[in-house]
């Protein structure tokens, strides 16, 4: 079974460049809906955009969700609100978890997960109610059976969740059922939130985990090295005790932050008053973490979530933080912009989409509210003669499904190869230019480097040519 990509909309070739203006704002509100509680995307309807689904309470005892479906335009078609007659919901992850190739859900309160299927409409029906719940969790096939898994976490007792200090795998048999697996619990350890991601370089086919959280009153990072049979080894711990709040809330995110093909790691938390509240944790080829440098200043009481995408299309992935300052600029080292933001939002809980099909994305938040991201609105700023404006690649079909031509053109003398990556920032194939007509073309037939069949969604095309670097977006449908 092929997982899609929650970024599933069809993205225009993009050249690298620069979008004016970076350091000011680069989002604007369009919509705003309503105010929930969390959000998550998905396509839904199955039409090759993506929508999303918010979740918040009636009453005390009472709560809904409702399912927004894409126009294309930054706008979005209410479904309507549907009740759950229960309380307490306070996260919903999505994924094609009985593998009809409609997403589903899984909502999870404080005791129980609810699991929605989908029927690729955009509506759902309750199929099952599971006796477990988590406060944060992901998903990701961890046994290699190509079924979709989940991994949970809870913080310690006092939350009111069932299963207090650990971190669980929820074996999936692909027909919307779970088996309890691997447990990993360590008293007076209070995990936050958890991401699972590829560590051990380019070629790694075995899913690692990243927990979020405190251990033993020490903060920062646990690094579980996935064994490919749905459990890990025993967690390294990379900590920043001097710098967090007692008992503040932990989010990470990862991605190639200094573009050397290794998966890196960024972490935020509540920081305390005149302490920085983002880390980043830079990947040393062995599947081990050296922290950047003591650490970066982005404020907030609440932190919420942190992201990281390339919002200005300059071809480095920048980092964007909810209850903290906004979204900062990366460059491409390993390093980021925090003192020349991006924008000032998002504020709260959110996810990324592009919503209006111009290659750059967007936002939605749980307060409701709906950004347009303006870089390809703004332009690309003109460049001098010699610069990387003259490298361009041109891809065709895209999107494509078999396989796809990236030609190039501008100065090019034939001596790089193009690299291919996933959206994380993992290498996954690696090409060699062959000639058309006078003009270096490259060939890609959607599988990496090791034989394997990728999955549907968006992937980047990096081309380096002395010190010009060009990129362009490809989107791989089944």
């Amino acid at each position: 079974m092929k997982y899609k990509s929650i970024f599933t909309s069809a993205f225009l070739i993009i050249p690298f460049c620069v979008a004016s203006g970076t350091s000011s704002e680069i989002f604007e509100q369009v919509y705003n809906y309503a105010n929930f509680n969390d959000i998550e995307s998905a396509d839904f309807n199955n039409d090759g955009l993506d929508d999303f689904v918010a979740l918040d309470f009636w009453t005390s005892d009472s709560s809904y969700y409702e399912v927004f479906l894409s126009n294309g335009d930054c706008s979005f078609a209410r479904q309507g609100s549907v009740n759950i007659d229960t309380s307490g919901f306070g996260q919903i992850l999505t994924g094609d978890f009985n593998e009809d190739s409609c997403d589903d859900m899984l909502l999870m309160n404080l005791e129980e997960t609810w699991f929605y299927a989908g029927d690729g409409t955009g509506s759902f029906t309750l199929d099952d109610t599971f006796p477990w719940s988590y406060r944060n969790g992901c998903t990701g096939d961890v046994n290699n059976d190509d079924h979709l898994d989940l991994v949970g976490v809870n913080l310690d007792s006092w939350t009111g969740f069932s299963e207090a200090d650990s971190a669980v795998v929820m074996l999936g048999d692909g027909a919307g059922d779970f088996s309890r697996g691997w447990v990993s619990r360590h008293y007076y350890s209070a995990y936050s939130s958890c991401l699972l991601a590829y560590f051990s370089g380019p070629s790694d086919t075995i899913l690692d985990l990243c927990v979020a959280g405190h251990n033993n009153d020490n903060y920062g990072l646990l690094i579980f090295q996935g064994t490919g049979d749905g459990s890990f080894t025993d967690s390294t711990f990379y900590g920043i005790t001097e710098y967090f709040e007692i008992d503040p809330t932990y989010h990470c995110t990862f991605g190639d932050f200094d573009e050397d093909n290794y998966t890196d790691i960024a972490l935020a938390g509540t920081a305390g008053m005149n302490h920085p509240s983002v880390f980043i944790f830079l990947n040393q080829h062995d599947g081990t973490f050296e922290s950047l440098q003591e650490g970066y200043f982005i404020g907030g009481c609440d932190i919420e979530k942190i992201a990281t995408a390339d919002l200005d299309l300059d071809g480095h992935l920048d980092l964007s933080v909810a209850g903290g300052e906004g979204s900062v600029a990366g460059y491409g080292d390993g390093t980021f912009a925090f003192n020349e933001f991006l924008s000032n939002k998002p504020y709260i809980d959110f996810v990324f989409m592009d919503m209006d099909l111009d290659g750059d994305l967007d936002l939605a938040d749980k307060w409701g509210c709906v950004y347009r991201n303006t870089t390809i609105i703004q332009g690309c700023e003109e460049e001098s003669a010699g610069s990387m404006m003259e490298l361009i690649l041109d891809v065709s079909p895209n999107p494509f499904s078999a396989s796809v031509s990236i030609e190039v053109s501008g100065y090019f003398d034939g001596s790089g190869n193009l690299q291919i990556f996933d959206l994380s920032g993992r290498l996954v194939d690696e090409l060699e230019p062959a000639s058309s007509g006078g003009e270096a073309v490259f060939h890609w037939n959607g599988v990496s480097s090791s034989g394997a069949e990728l999955s549907s969604g968006i992937y980047t095309a990096r081309l380096s040519a002395g010190n010009t670097v060009t990129t362009a977006a490809l989107l791989k449908l089944e």
